[in-house]
């Protein structure tokens, strides 16, 4: 009851104690970005040792996790942030005939010929502001396209959230205890080594770590690359995984294998991987398992080289003792389970019988009695009027019998 309680104790720290790291993250994440006006930004702010304007970068901007969905990045003709380096009617007004052909040459693929047929700056004019507009207008499609998919993913996550909220919680659970599980082991591996002080079990411990990490890190790459796009700069922390992939396709005949379906096909690195890190780990742990052992009964043996012919005798003896009481207390255990489990069984015998005959023999006894009652009133009378006259008959004969004497 000790045990189970101070677990649970444990699994709730754990729990509170994610829940709070997490609230951490995402005051991290999100904050920032709602007191950047507060900061007052201007041009005469500059660092003294690179002579560049100081300015305040939210930390969210670093990680949008909402690119992985809607796309986002430089754009070819734009800034850093996808806007294109357009100018307003009144800034091409103010150009000259020279740069507004330039502009069209080099921004919106003019050629000499085109340039050449407007001989007037008013067609110049128009023919720039209308592909300006035009851009701007691509540019806003664009971030109204982005802007509803980032609501409906965001709505969708929501939803997601509040209704297996449960789920998650349980999830979070699971992978604490998991944790403190592991976490206890090794704590226990550890302890082991340096108690039995085993060079090779200490390496058998930090090498079977080592491979757990790779296997985490390999199962968080797999669950990624289900997320993260092709071209995302995350990627290179990702696990680097071959490609040998099995085509079912290939095996159909040559109408499939030459069709769509032929090209498409099941990637069988991660599954490979996974299973060769098993296979090593599973033969690390036994090499690890035979190195603490021998190092244990090495310890015990230079324990007991000192002893005597009467202090082994003793300590056998006091063993086989404890064997001894140790086997009597496992039988004195088991004799009582069988009993209490053949009394529950004798409980539940009499319980499902009271419950399948209580009933019918209740209503039994209570029958019987009226039953008899009914029986003795119901017999038949027999008449008596026949009896008399054999009895007279009789007497009468043994009168005569008695004359005759």
């Amino acid at each position: 009851m000790r045990l189970s309680s101070s677990l649970l104790s444990r699994r709730i720290a754990s729990s509170r104690r994610f829940d709070r790291y997490l609230l951490a993250f995402m005051f991290v994440l999100v904050v920032p970005d709602c007191f950047l006006g507060l900061f007052p930004m201007s041009s005469s702010s500059i660092t003294p040792l690179t002579g560049r304007p100081l300015e305040i970068v939210p930390v969210a901007s670093a990680w949008e996790w909402t690119d992985y969905i809607v796309g986002g990045g430089k754009n070819s003709k734009g800034d850093e942030a996808g806007r294109p380096n357009t100018i307003t009617d009144a800034e091409i007004s103010e150009l000259r005939v020279r740069d507004i052909k330039r502009r069209l040459a080099r921004s919106h693929g003019y050629g000499a010929d085109e340039l050449a047929r407007m001989l007037d700056k008013k067609d110049l004019i128009a023919a720039l502001s209308k592909e300006e507009t035009t851009l701007r207008q691509k540019y806003r499609n664009e971030q109204r396209r982005k802007l509803f998919w980032k609501g409906l993913f965001v709505a969708l996550l929501c939803v997601v959230a509040i209704v297996g909220w449960p789920l998650w919680v349980q999830l979070t659970e699971v992978m604490a205890v998991n944790w403190e599980v592991y976490y206890d082991r090794k704590k226990h591996e550890i302890g082991q080594c340096l108690e039995f002080r085993s060079a090779k079990g200490t390496i058998g411990v930090i090498l079977l770590g080592v491979l757990d990490g790779i296997r985490f890190w390999l199962s968080v790459t797999v669950l990624l690359s289900w997320v993260l796009p092709s071209e995302s700069p995350y990627r290179r922390y990702m696990f680097p995984i071959p490609s040998i992939a099995i085509r079912p396709g290939q095996f159909m005949g040559k109408k499939v294998a030459k069709g769509p379906l032929g090209s498409y096909g099941m990637n069988i690195a991660p599954m490979a991987i996974s299973w060769s890190i098993g296979f090593v780990r599973s033969k690390l742990e036994y090499w690890t398992g035979k190195a603490l052992s021998a190092a244990s009964k090495l310890r015990r043996k230079q324990a007991r080289s000192g002893e005597t012919i009467e202090e082994r005798k003793a300590r056998k003896a006091a063993k086989k003792a404890a064997k001894r009481a140790a086997a009597e207390e496992q039988e004195r255990k088991q004799e009582e389970a069988w009993k209490e489990e053949m009394e529950r069984r004798k409980e539940m015998a009499q319980k499902a019988s009271d419950e399948l005959y209580g009933r019918s023999s209740v209503s039994n006894e209570k029958q019987k009695p009226s039953q008899e009652e009914s029986e003795t009133q119901n017999e038949p009378t027999i008449p008596t009027d026949g009896y008399d006259d054999a009895k007279r008959e009789f007497e009468a004969d043994m009168e005569d019998i008695n004359d005759l004497d």
